[in-house]
C-alpha cells in the first residue's frame, strides 16, 4: 500500500475525522487529502514529472505533511532538507538532487536564497501566511485547483522520497526511501507497538529526519497526528493534555526537559500510553522515574534512516530487560557480525546488521558510500551490539566511536552512561584523546545539572568507584552545553575537532 493509498483510503472511510491537529487549527481526513490534491494538481500543471524532485525546507507544521504527501501524488520524489546546515551543505544536496521545485518556510528564505547554486533553475515556492513578495506562495498556488484525486496513482515500488542523513561525518547520503520501505516499515511499529485506529500521535523527530514518521502511522490506522513546531517542554505537556496524546516519539533528552517540568507543574498526562524513545540510550533509572511519575515506562527502541524507521523494539506492557532495545519488529532480520561477517554468539559485540522489505537498498547518487554500507542484501549499520539468549538486543556504541586503550577496547558510552548516573550531571560526551604510552584516552565533557558546581576530581573519584582503570576520563571539561545535531544528539565531531 502507498501513501497516497492509505490517504484516499481514510478520505473515504473516516471523511469527518480529525487527520491533523495543529494548535487550534483542524482537518479532517477528506479536506486533508482535498488540500493534498489541489497541490498536487498545481505541481502537475506547473510541469513536475515521475521522478523529478522536490526539495522543501519546512518546520513541523501541517504544510510539511502537505508537501509532502502531494509531492507523492505527483509521483515525485520529495527531499525535506535541514534548515539546521550550512549554506555549503545545503547547495551540495542542492547540487547531488537537482529539484525541480524548493519548497521552503519563509523563515528560512534567505537561507535557501544563499544555498541555491548560482546559476541554477530551480524554482522555489514560498510556505507561510501572508507572503507577497517575488516569489510564488503555496498557499495561492493551491486556491481554484481541482480538489478530485489524480491519475495515474504511484506504484509501491516508486521512490517516494530521499530521506538524508545529518551529516555530522562529511556530506549527507540521501537514502532512497520507497512507498513500499515506508509500508513495511510503518506495518512493523503499528504490530510491535501495539498501535490502534484510536491512537493520537504526537512526533517530536525533527521535520528533515525522518520526516514520513510524523505521519505514516496515523495515515495507516486513520489515526490523527498531533504537530507542535517547537519542542518546548511546557508546548509539549499542553498538547498531550490538551488533545489526549497516547502515543509519542521521542529523544530521552526532549523526555528528560518533561519530567523535569512535571515535577513542578501538575499536567494530566494520563492518555499517554506509548511513550517511544530512540536516537539514543535510555537511561534504566530514567525509565523507571518515568512510570513512576507519569504511570507508562518509556519504551526503548533503534532504528535508522536506512532501515526507514524501527527495527527493534521493546513492546508496551510486556517486560523490557535492562538496556534492551527490544527484539527485532516484524518484516526485519537481524545480526551481529565481526569484521569478517562472521555471526557472533550471543553476548559477543559486534556490528548490527539488517535485512528485510523495509530496509533501503542504496544512497542517492552515492555508490561508493553504498558499497560500503550494503552488500549481499544486508544494511551495515556501523553500530555496535549484542545479543542475549533471550533474542534481546542491546546497543553498545557507535562502531568508529571506539576507542583502544593500551590494547583495551572502550566504549564511550559506557563511561557516558556511568557519568549520567551522577545526580549533578545533566549531560555527557566522552572522546578519544591521543595519548603517548596508551595510544589513546577517553576525554569526558559534561554539563552539571541545575548550576550545580562540580570538580574534575570529584568525577574522576567518582568513575574510579565504577570503572576498570583503563576506561577511566584521563580528562574532564565542564561546560554550559554541547553542541547538538537535529533534535538533542551531541554533536561529537565538533568536539572532537575542538580537542585536536
Amino acid at each position: 500500500m502507498t501513501l497516497v493509498e492509505m490517504l484516499e483510503k481514510n478520505a473515504r472511510e473516516f471523511p469527518e475525522k480529525k487527520a491533523i491537529i495543529y494548535h487550534d487549527f483542524m482537518v479532517t481526513y477528506r479536506e486533508l487529502n482535498r488540500t493534498v490534491n489541489r497541490l498536487t494538481h498545481a505541481l502537475l500543471e506547473m510541469g513536475l514529472k515521475k521522478g523529478d524532485r522536490v526539495a522543501f525546507m519546512l518546520p513541523r507544521i501541517p504544510e510539511l505533511v502537505i508537501t509532502f504527501l502531494s509531492t507523492a501524488k505527483a509521483q515525485g520524489i520529495a527531499v525535506p532538507i535541514s534548515f539546521e546546515l550550512l549554506d555549503d551543505k545545503i547547495r551540495a544536496v542542492l547540487n547531488n538532487i537537482t529539484p525541480r521545485y524548493f519548497i521552503v518556510h519563509k523563515q528560512f528564505l534567505e537561507l535557501a536564497k544563499r544555498a541555491v547554486p548560482p546559476g541554477s533553475k530551480i524554482s522555489i515556492i514560498v510556505a507561510g501566511e501572508n507572503y507577497e513578495e517575488e516569489h510564488p506562495s503555496l498557499e495561492k498556488l493551491q486556491k481554484g485547483k481541482n480538489p478530485d484525486n489524480p491519475c495515474p496513482a504511484p506504484d509501491k515500488d516508486d521512490i517516494v522520497y530521499l530521506n538524508y542523513t545529518s551529516g555530522s561525518t562529511g556530506n549527507p547520503n540521501g537514502a532512497v526511501t520507497t512507498h513500499s520501505n515506508i509500508y513495511w516499515n510503518t506495518i512493523a511499529a503499528v504490530d510491535a507497538l501495539k498501535l490502534t485506529p484510536d491512537d493520537i500521535h504526537l512526533c517530536m523527530f525533527a521535520p528533515f529526519a525522518h520526516p514520513h514518521e510524523i505521519f505514516a502511522r496515523p495515515l495507516y490506522l486513520g489515526g490523527t497526528i498531533v504537530m507542535v513546531d517547537r519542542i518546548y517542554p511546557k508546548g509539549i505537556a499542553e498538547a498531550i493534555a490538551k488533545h489526549r496524546v497516547t502515543a509519542m516519539m521521542g529523544l530521552a533528552p526532549m523526555y528528560e526537559t518533561l519530567l523535569e517540568l512535571i515535577a513542578h507543574r501538575t499536567y494530566d498526562l494520563s492518555s499517554l500510553r506509548v511513550p517511544e524513545s530512540g536516537g539514543m540510550h535510555t537511561r534504566i533509572e530514567f525509565i523507571e522515574r518515568f512510570r513512576q511519575k507519569t504511570g507508562v515506562p518509556i519504551i526503548p527502541v533503534w532504528g535508522s534512516t536506512e532501515t526507514t524507521g524501527i527495527a527493534l523494539a521493546n513492546h508496551p506492557n510486556e517486560h523490557m530487560p535492562a538496556g534492551s532495545v527490544g527484539k527485532p519488529c516484524a518484516s526485519y532480520e537481524v545480526k551481529i557480525v565481526d569484521e569478517n561477517d562472521n555471526e557472533l554468539p550471543d553476548g559477543e559485540i559486534g556490528e548490527m546488521i539488517f535485512r528485510g522489505p523495509a530496509v533501503i537498498q542504496n544512497y542517492y547518487g552515492n555508490l561508493i558510500n553504498g558499497k560500503i554500507c550494503f552488500k549481499d542484501g544486508w544494511y551495515y549499520s556501523g553500530d555496535l551490539g549484542r545479543k542475549d539468549k533471550d533474542g534481546c538486543f542491546y546497543f553498545v556504541d557507535r562502531k568508529t566511536g571506539m576507542m583502544k586503550v593500551a590494547g583495551f577496547k572502550v566504549y564511550p558510552m559506557e563511561i557516558e552512561l556511568v557519568l549520567m548516573s551522577h545526580p549533578d550531571i545533566k549531560e555527557a560526551a566522552v572522546i578519544s584523546v591521543k595519548d603517548r604510552l596508551r595510544g589513546e584516552v577517553p576525554k569526558a565533557i559534561i554539563v552539571a545539572r541545575n548550576g550545580n558546581t562540580l570538580t574534575e576530581e570529584e568525577i574522576i573519584r567518582f568513575c574510579k568507584e565504577r570503572l576498570p582503570h583503563y576506561k577511566l576520563p584521563r580528562m574532564v571539561e565542564i561546560r554550559g552545553s554541547l553542541p547538538q545535531i537535529g533534535s538533542w544528539n551531541i554533536n561529537k565531531k565538533v568536539l572532537q575537532t575542538e580537542t585536536v
